[in-house]
């Protein structure tokens, strides 16, 4: 079989600049593309050794060694040492995932269905290592981030500023995947909040109605809103739960939210606060419930 220099070049190249990129995804690192792109390129060298015969001193492990170091080096400059330690660990630890993904899938897909002959003589083609790879690609770009989310759920409880007018307050929200709950005239997300947490910013007159559940005093709000700005704002959003098939909850719509989360800021103007009556954390950790869906984008 006849094995094409720049086929196997190019290759090579994709399948070094998919790594070091994921590597950058996954460390959340500032490297550009050009930079990784170079690292990539560098990481070709071993086959430096069909002109040079010399070169076969890369196929060593010390010279693997130095040529991921090198690669690493170039990719994510400039790095402290412990995380240049942490990118290049996470850039073995890609390239494993990677040559061990395609190992298992071309083991699935061999007639042969034979371990020690497959060990033996192992010939992987090109097309599985760029499965394997995009497999990566996939987990790592839109599964990781959820999955990581939800396992490690101190990262889910951000800081929010709530804006009505010229009043605002800061409140811990809890971002919950459950939480789908919509504002059935606009659709927008419901962030639902505990009434002690946010009361300050609502004037007496409607504070003393909102004390009481939606079903026993909505009228009284509605009659208290009904002559200010607040009426506008006003909305009643039906939902269930557990232990109630349906409900009202009375929402507010404010001018803006900030939410700041993953070191990035996130301005929302269309939301509508929820009202709740109880607690939402025992612990007091959080005071609200933010639908994901407002971190979008």
């Amino acid at each position: 079989m006849v094995i094409y220099f720049d086929v196997v070049f190019i290759i090579n190249f994709l399948m070094n600049f998919t790594i070091l990129w994921l590597v950058k995804l996954i460390l959340k690192l500032d490297a550009a593309n050009l930079r990784i792109a170079a690292g990539a390129l560098l990481g070709n060298l071993f086959l430096l050794e069909v002109f040079f015969p010399s070169g076969a001193l890369l196929q060593t492990i010390p010279g693997k060694i130095i040529v991921s170091i090198m690669m690493a080096l170039i990719a994510f400059y400039p790095l402290s040492f412990s995380e240049f330690i942490k990118a290049l660990g996470f850039f073995y630890f890609v390239s494993f995932m990677v040559g061990g993904g395609a190992f298992a899938i071309f083991y699935l897909i061999n007639s042969e269905g034979a371990f020690t002959p497959l060990v033996n003589n192992i010939s992987v083609p090109w097309w599985i290592l760029l499965v394997s790879s995009l497999f990566l690609f996939v987990f790592f770009k839109f599964l990781w981030p959820f999955i990581y989310r939800i396992l490690s759920k101190e990262t889910l409880v951000v800081p929010v500023t709530i804006m009505f007018g010229q009043d605002q307050l800061k409140i811990k929200a809890l971002i919950d995947t459950g939480n789908d709950l919509r504002d059935p005239i606009t659709n927008y997300p419901v962030i639902i909040v505990e009434f002690s947490a946010i009361k300050e910013l609502f004037p007496q007159e409607i504070r003393s109605f909102m004390v009481r559940e939606p079903e026993e005093g909505l009228e009284e709000i509605i009659k208290a809103v009904s002559s200010s700005y607040w009426a506008a704002r006003l909305r009643i959003i039906p939902f269930s739960s557990i232990g109630k098939s349906t409900g009202l909850m009375v929402g507010f719509k404010p001018d803006k939210v900030i939410v700041n989360f993953d070191n990035k800021v996130y301005e929302v103007r269309n939301t509508v606060l929820g009202i709740y009556h109880k607690v939402l954390s025992p612990q007091g950790t959080y005071r609200a419930l933010l639908n994901p869906e407002l971190l979008i984008g």
